[in-house]
Order: structure tokens, then C-alpha cells, then sequence
């Protein structure tokens, strides 16, 4: 079978319900190539509300989930309530999450795990920031980043069919 190609916009924390409203409504009337996975990350408060609105083939995906099935993590989402609540689709490891909240990559990867456990498709983010890209240390970021989710993962390499790696 050969791999739709793959489009995914995060609105990290931007938007309004009125705004991504009609930012959908406007994916909903577009005309897509129906070779192409379309997945739009809203801000976590606007997840539901944008998956019921959602049609043309446009998927929804949380912007970040945690590695624990429920318990006292104020604020935090598990990929069990994400499966629930109809959203197949979570954005992990992003830079941002990386930096302003000091996630490991050893915590990306249980992240990883935890959702692929219960069927989500990972949008796995990896990369390096402008400083290490211009010293030359692309690759090794990106396979420090990686390392983790490869221990956890290549124990079965059919868990790779839910992983996206943007660029």
C-alpha cells in the first residue's frame, strides 16, 4: 500500500473559535486531493468543536498528550481520552515543548509509546534549533531525539506505520 502524502498544520496557540471555524468550513468546501492526509492541530479547547465540524477528509490532533492513562496530572490529556473522544491523531516531541517545558526526549518517547498503544497516529517532531544548525549538529540532534523512541519502538516496526516525521 503505498503512504498518502501528508499535510499537518499546528495552530500552537493561536485562534479563536469563530476564526478556526471558518478556517475549517473553508477546508470543508476545498477541493483536496484525495491522496493526501490532511490534519489540523488546534489549541486543545477547540479540539471537539473542530472535529464535529470537520469533513472533507480534514482530521483533527491534539497538540501534545501524556504518557499516563488518567490520574492526578492537572492540565495534562492521556491518549486513552483522546482515542474516547474520537481524535485519532497527537503532535509530540514539538521543539516548543522541548525548550519552554524541558520535555526529554526519553519523555517524548514514552509520549510515543502511550499512544501508539491505544491506536493514535503520531506526528512525531524532531529537529534541530538555528544555533545547531548552523554549527553543523543537525544529525546529531536529531538522533539524540530519536535514540528513545527507537528503543521503545523497534521491539515491533509495525508501531512505525503511526508515526509521522514532519520536516
Amino acid at each position: 500500500m503505498t503512504r498518502k502524502f501528508f499535510v499537518g498544520g499546528n495552530f500552537k496557540m493561536n485562534g479563536s473559535k469563530e476564526s478556526l471555524s471558518k478556517l475549517v468550513k473553508a477546508m470543508n468546501e476545498a477541493s483536496l486531493d484525495p491522496n493526501t492526509e490532511v490534519v489540523i492541530a488546534p489549541p486543545s479547547l477547540y479540539l471537539l468543536s473542530l472535529q464535529e465540524q470537520a469533513q472533507n477528509g480534514v482530521q483533527v490532533a491534539a497538540q501534545n498528550a501524556y504518557f499516563k492513562e488518567s490520574g492526578a496530572f492537572t492540565g495534562e490529556i492521556s491518549p486513552v481520552q483522546l482515542k474516547d473522544a474520537g481524535i485519532n491523531w497527537v503532535v509530540l516531541g514539538h521543539s516548543e515543548r522541548r525548550s519552554y517545558f524541558a520535555e526529554s526526549s526519553e519523555t517524548v518517547a514514552k509520549k510515543t509509546e502511550a499512544a501508539i498503544r491505544v491506536g493514535l497516529n503520531v506526528i512525531l517532531c524532531v529537529g534541530e534549533t538555528l544555533e545547531e544548525r548552523e554549527a553543523g549538529k543537525t544529525a546529531a540532534v536529531v538522533e539524540s531525539q530519536l535514540v528513545e523512541v527507537i528503543k521503545l519502538l523497534e521491539k515491533d516496526a509495525s508501531k512505525w506505520k503511526y508515526v509521522v516525521k514532519p520536516l
